[in-house]
């Protein structure tokens, strides 16, 4: 359209001089602007993994709590989008505007961690009233998540709208491109510092005040070069008006193209989110499941996703309207490429095992596994919702549609995660998931062809071909894909059959495997047990705390595994045991193929089984236990150290009756003397008595505020029980396993003195907190060490061990 333009002029040649001066002044300064978008951008994906970290302690890790979190976070960012889209139109000065926000954002994140802390005992309270529905808990974990995230969240949607107010009409669409990209570009340098130098250096408060100072720094510097820049199209004032006709031309979406624009923008986000759910899960199986796995993870996709908005402005010049199309029949075809190479994957870990031996070299290869199988398709998948925005760039209403269809993403992002999750995986499985999504890009890219102008049939057939690929790369080697290389780079030894394999977002992928009549279970490619050598230590787990209960009320696992635990400690006189366990996968596999270890006990009319995160089931309820055990897998696995934290346990203390005694195993292989130290100094400042067992090859620790006493009487009562000989490893009388004690108490006390002196510091630094993260980023690099390390850790301990303290702990 053409727009009639009332400005003010005047014929002296040094006020018009000024005038341009004036009106240059008010000219957004690009550069600067990408600069703090770059830095907003890294600041707002390190508030997310905070926020993520701290809300898992309050509401729990299952898949439903980080659902209800991840929903929460993508409300506020759709709010603010939406909201500042419709108010653009009155900002004046956005980059001022764009500098309030930051400091909002700053603002809020800073004061999070009081708000986390005041919000848990809510919480709890909360959970513990409520009726026995995860759709009602989900309402509630979302409701305490957005009370937590909507001011911080809201205020980072709405920043791309209101900068968007101050990009000129020429050369806009490259403009808006730029700024979506350096966001972008912000969040895979956030991901990457957060994982590697950030969260390990600073901890999780130090970490959320870090990223609240950049957010206010960025606002600050925003508000200064803000002052004197106003919205792109406010002509400049001065002394006299002068009527002038100004030809410029403003494209609206027509109706038709309105409706397509939406339906794309939500598109893009479903499509994009459900991929990055699948290539998470499936990624976490092939590379790894540390923190930094999860982080490297994040940066990669979101490198690959900067790489292809940078590309969308140089792809609409050379392709036009056709360009939407053409991306997203491209982005279907990449899926389908690439689909062959994903089970090829573990045997890079396996061929580099021996001359890549370092953290960071197997790191690099892990970086390099990630990138190869997601720069195409994921690049590609980058182009979508930078070329919808460059659509609308002409648009007189362009801030409303960028707040629109940011809003409508955003929106399909949580629909997208949400249906990957919970529909997606567990009835498809990661492979079919793959080719389902491949198929809808191609679907999208058919819908594109209505606007693609000539290259139509091009994109169409782009779309078929696509189609008839994706199919073509299915039939994944399972055994191979499920091996676990990537854990210690070692080879792996093909199993003879796997007859059990579910994928699911709870549990990752839960395998069983079968060979030469063993079966053994993993998560991810990580060992959890079998029916092998393995159940003597499982049922060591239950026999060593057993030996100092002397009330058999009520039971607590975390952790099912096998289920051999249970089953043995099923064979005492407990009248109930509550189960957690996070995986209804691992419940179902334990069920059908372990019962010659758990003897069926999960079935135990005394066991109830809860699926739930251990922590969260601890902080919610108000059972008071005898017994607590806790059989987990690795403490690297990214948020095992919650289980491993001051605060926990602390958690477990108030929920142990008199005299109740904690359990939990302890790794002792691929592990540092500083870092098992932290685990116990941990647990050693929570409890009284605190002794390490050594059973089976594994570590156990067993705590108590009462003294640590075996009653022999008691302990042949229990040996006398029907079948409890079927559950005794290496039939040795109970009597005889506190022999199996390597250092308890004071002999603790002086390992932990010498290991702080050893490490430089001082005892109260052997401990670790939620806020501190020590253990989740120090204990995977505890991966390349050999095997040995376990014997050299047991060494070290046998020179505190007190035999005659050892001897006093059983009596008549």
């Amino acid at each position: 359209m053409v727009r009639a333009v009332t400005s003010t002029v005047t014929p002296d040649l040094s006020q018009e001089r000024q005038s341009v001066a004036a009106s240059a002044s008010r000219t957004l300064p690009f550069q600067a602007t990408v600069g703090l978008f770059v830095a907003s951008g890294a600041a707002g994906l390190i508030d997310q993994v905070c926020f993520s970290k701290y809300l898992s302690y309050v509401v729990g890790s299952t898949a439903y709590a980080v659902s209800a979190v991840l929903a929460a976070f993508m409300t506020g960012l759709a709010l603010g989008a939406y909201a500042s889209g419709r108010w653009a139109a009155r900002v004046g000065r956005p980059l001022f505007v764009y500098g309030v926000l930051e400091l909002v954002v700053g603002a809020a994140v800073a004061l999070t961690p009081l708000a986390f802390e005041g919000l848990t005992d809510l919480y709890a309270s909360l959970a513990r009233g409520a009726p026995d529905s995860v759709a009602f808990l989900g309402v509630v974990r979302w409701l305490v998540a957005l009370v937590i995230v909507v001011v911080p969240t809201a205020a980072m949607g709405a920043t791309l709208p209101i900068l968007t107010r101050a990009l000129a009409a020429e050369g806009r669409e490259a403009k808006l491109g730029a700024l979506y990209a350096a966001n972008t570009s912000g969040g895979a340098i956030g991901a990457l510092a957060a994982a590697y130098v950030i969260l390990p250096v600073l901890g999780l408060r130090g970490t959320l005040f870090g990223a609240a100072l950049v957010s206010a720094l960025v606002g600050v510097v925003a508000i200064v070069l803000g002052r004197d820049v106003g919205a792109a199209d406010e002509p400049a004032r001065v002394e006299r008006t002068v009527e002038r006709t100004v030809d410029v031309s403003f494209k609206e979406p027509e109706s038709r193209e309105a409706a397509f624009l939406v339906t794309l923008a939500f598109l893009s986000g479903c499509l994009a989110f459900s991929a990055e759910v699948v290539f998470t899960h499936l990624l976490a199986l092939l590379i790894g499941n540390s923190a930094y796995a999860f982080g490297l993870i994040l940066a990669v996709f979101l490198s690959c996703l900067f790489a292809g908005a940078a590309a969308a402005r140089r792809v609409r010049e050379r392709f036009g309207d056709a360009a939407l199309a053409l991306g997203l029949a491209a982005t279907a075809l990449a899926f389908g490429v690439t689909l062959p190479l994903w089970d090829q994957l573990p045997q890079l870990f396996a061929l580099l095992g021996k001359s890549v031996v370092t953290f960071a070299g197997r790191e690099a290869v892990r970086a390099l596994a990630a990138f190869v199988i997601l720069c195409v398709p994921t690049t590609l998948m980058g182009l979508t919702f930078p070329l919808l925005l460059q659509r609308v760039a002409p648009s007189e209403r362009v801030s409303a549609w960028v707040g629109r269809l940011t809003a409508i993403n955003t929106i399909g992002a949580v629909a997208g995660a949400l249906g990957a999750g919970y529909v997606l995986l567990p009835l498809l499985g990661s492979e079919r998931s793959l080719i389902t999504i491949s198929f809808l890009f191609a679907l999208g890219a058919v819908v594109a062809t209505q606007f693609a102008g000539a290259r139509r049939n091009l994109a169409l057939g782009f779309a078929v071909l696509a189609m008839a690929i994706a199919p073509l790369g299915s039939g994944w080697n399972l055994a191979r894909l499920t091996g676990g290389s990537n854990v210690y780079f070692e080879g792996w030894v093909e199993p003879e059959r796997i007859p059990f394999l579910r994928e699911d977002v709870h549990g990752g992928v839960t395998t069983v495997t079968e060979s030469k009549g063993v079966k053994t279970l993993y998560t991810n490619g990580k060992f959890q047990g079998n029916t092998g050598w393995e159940m003597s230590a499982q049922r060591f787990f239950a026999h060593y705390p057993s030996l100092f209960v002397t009330r058999f009320d009520h039971a607590l696992v975390i952790g099912l595994g096998t289920g051999t635990t249970l089953g043995t400690l099923a064979a005492y006189p407990w009248k109930k045991i509550d189960v957690v366990e996070i995986s209804p996968a691992i419940t179902e596999a334990a069920r059908r193929f372990f019962q010659i270890g758990n003897h069926g006990a999960i079935d135990d009319a005394r066991v109830t089984v809860h699926h739930a995160d251990g922590r969260n089931f601890v902080l919610v309820s108000d059972a008071r236990y005898d017994l607590i055990s806790m059989e987990l897998s690795s403490i690297w696995f990214a948020g095992a150290s919650n289980l491993y934290s001051r605060e926990f346990y602390h958690l477990i203390r108030e929920r142990l009756a008199p005299g109740g005694v904690f359990q939990q195993w302890v790794q002792l292989h691929h592990v540092t003397r500083r870092d098992f130290g932290t685990v116990v100094g941990t647990l050693r400042g929570e409890f009284r008595h605190v002794a390490l067992f050594y059973g089976g090859g594994q570590g156990i620790l067993v705590a108590s505020d009462e003294p640590l006493t075996a009653s022999l009487e008691r302990l042949r009562t229990h040996q006398a029980r029907p079948g409890f000989a079927a559950v005794l490893p290496d039939k040795r009388p109970l009597s005889a396993l506190t022999r199996d004690v390597l250092v308890l108490d004071a002999g603790l006390d002086a390992f932990l003195d010498e290991t702080a002196e050893k490490a430089g510091l001082e005892r109260k630094d052997l401990v670790s907190t939620d806020h501190s993260l020590y253990l989740e980023y120090a204990t995977p690099r505890g991966n390349v060490l050999p095997w040995s390390t376990r014997e050299a850790l047991v060494r070290d301990l046998l020179r505190f061990r007190d035999q005659d303290a050892i001897a006093g702990l059983m009596t008549p």
